[in-house]
Formats: structure tokens, C-alpha cells, sequence
């Protein structure tokens, strides 16, 4: 576990804990069994940059391209940033680890681009999850110092579970689980911009610099409303 001194804003929180809901009703699935959904819409990818390969959805890790839109396999669904919706799916790497600055997650997407992502990522080094849990630890009157906060980054280990975003409203959060031993972890939650349509998420993977090749993996992809 890794702890360090985190810039942000009094309008980011950390959440200590999450309520597993019964009854959800599904929004969208996709178990990747045979094609994409016709639902998802490919986003900045060329054919032979995504497979449907072993019952799971396998994506070739993008360059970051700066001011160019994230590419990304999204789904638009039904529901506002007033509502109360979880997605989840399973986020591993196919071969090789990946390089440092590299990611794959998940993001809740709007009009206006991404909202909210969540990511495995490599962080000089360390497979870590992303955004990291934020601890305040100052006293009453000093949120606005961000020397008074430090974050914690998770080892971004299988056993933990699904990456979950949970839309709140207006705040996302991120969570991971059921893990290995049933248990749910939520590491951060942010303000997102308010929105009645145009809605969904997406799944990417990004952040390659040079020429090498590598994939991660997409499985059991969900969206459901408690």
C-alpha cells in the first residue's frame, strides 16, 4: 500500500463503506459470449483493435492522444445522475503487464465526454487501483489545505472483485467487489456533473507511449438499479 500526499479540491470525499442492495433491477448486460451487443458504440477504435475472444471482450491498449476524445466501447442507457445505478465488470490484463502510465477501466460517460473513471493502472511500477482512497487528516476548518490530506493506493489484486462504479446522486463512487471473501471496498467519490440524459459508461484501456502490444480483458459487464 502505497501513501502520499494528494492535491484535490474541498469538493472530493472519501466514502468509508457501501450498503450491498438486494432486488436490483438490470439496466444492460453483456457476458461477452459470442459479439458486442449492437447497444455498444466503438468509440476511437479500429477493428483490429478489440476481439470477442473465450466468452470475454479483449482490448488492445490505445495511445494516449492529448485532446483527442478517449477511445473507448460505450453503452447510452436510461437513467439521470439522480437515480441510484451500479456498473461492474471484470478488469484483468491478457500477457504481458502493463507499462507504467498504462490503464484499463471503466468510466461513466455524459454528453460532454467522461464523468468518472475507475482503472487498474500502473503507477511507477505498482499495479494499483485508481483513484486511490483520500483521508482527511486535518482538523474541523482545514479542508481546504490539501497538505491535509493523504491517499492510499490498493494493490490492484483479482481477489478484490469487479471494478463498481456507483452513481449516487450527484456523486460517483468507486468500489470494488464482491471480492474473494464476499466483502465490498469503496476507495473515493467525487461531485460529477448533474445530467437527465446522455447517460452510460464506457470500457477503456489507454495510456501506451511506444510501439509494443498489449491487451487487457473484459468480462460480465453489468449496469443494474437497486
Amino acid at each position: 500500500m502505497l501513501s502520499t500526499t494528494w492535491k484535490m479540491s474541498a469538493s472530493i470525499f472519501f466514502l468509508a463503506g457501501c450498503t450491498l442492495c438486494h432486488g436490483a433491477e438490470p439496466l444492460f448486460q453483456d457476458s461477452f459470449d459470442q459479439e458486442l451487443s449492437k447497444k455498444w458504440e466503438v468509440v476511437g477504435l479500429k477493428k483490429d483493435d478489440y476481439r470477442i475472444r473465450e466468452g470475454g471482450l479483449e482490448m488492445r491498449v490505445q495511445r494516449s492522444q492529448r485532446g483527442q476524445p478517449t477511445p473507448m466501447i460505450k453503452v447510452n442507457l436510461p437513467f439521470t445522475t439522480a437515480d441510484t445505478v451500479i456498473a461492474s465488470v471484470d478488469v484483468t490484463v491478457v500477457g504481458e503487464p502493463l507499462d507504467r502510465g498504462e490503464m484499463a477501466g471503466l468510466c461513466l460517460t455524459d454528453q460532454d465526454g467522461q464523468s468518472f473513471t475507475v482503472r487498474k493502472t500502473n503507477i511507477d511500477g505498482f499495479f494499483l487501483f485508481a483513484p486511490p482512497e483520500v483521508d482527511f487528516i486535518g482538523k474541523d476548518g482545514e479542508e481546504g489545505d490539501v497538505s491535509k490530506y493523504t491517499v492510499k493506493y490498493w494493490p490492484a489484486d483479482k481477489d478484490a472483485g469487479p471494478l463498481r462504479i456507483t452513481v449516487r446522486g450527484p456523486y460517483a463512487h468507486f468500489q470494488t467487489g464482491p471480492g474473494k471473501d464476499g466483502n465490498y471496498r469503496t476507495y473515493f467519490h467525487s461531485a460529477i456533473r448533474e445530467a437527465k440524459d446522455g447517460l452510460g459508461f464506457g470500457l477503456l484501456a489507454t495510456g501506451r507511449t511506444d510501439d509494443s502490444e498489449r491487451w487487457v480483458r473484459f468480462d460480465n459487464f453489468r449496469v443494474e438499479k437497486p
